[in-house]
């Protein structure tokens, strides 16, 4: 997950973004549009290494590690689509 939701949800409520892979700072533009996402900084919290860590050879996770974060980026999917008006 590299925030495509997130961004997508702050176009659509007109908000100016930076080029960024820091999923909190995204979530934290998001919340006053969408203040129920709180419960997604846990998720967002373990993401935020896969997004900028991992991106580079030499440094991989291990499967338990990719299990958990497949697990946190379809729980982020799951609350998200629907602001989106998109199906789960």
């Amino acid at each position: 997950m590299r925030g495509k939701y997130l961004k997508a949800r702050l176009q659509e409520a007109g908000l100016a973004f930076p080029k960024t892979h820091d999923l909190l700072d995204l979530l934290k533009r998001l919340l006053a549009f969408e203040p129920a996402w709180t419960t997604l900084t846990p998720q967002l919290t373990q993401l935020v290494n896969y997004a900028v860590v991992f991106r580079y050879p030499g440094i991989s996770a291990s499967k338990a590690d990719a299990q958990k974060a497949l697990a946190a980026c379809r729980a982020v999917r799951r609350a998200v689509r629907p602001s989106l008006g998109l199906k789960d």
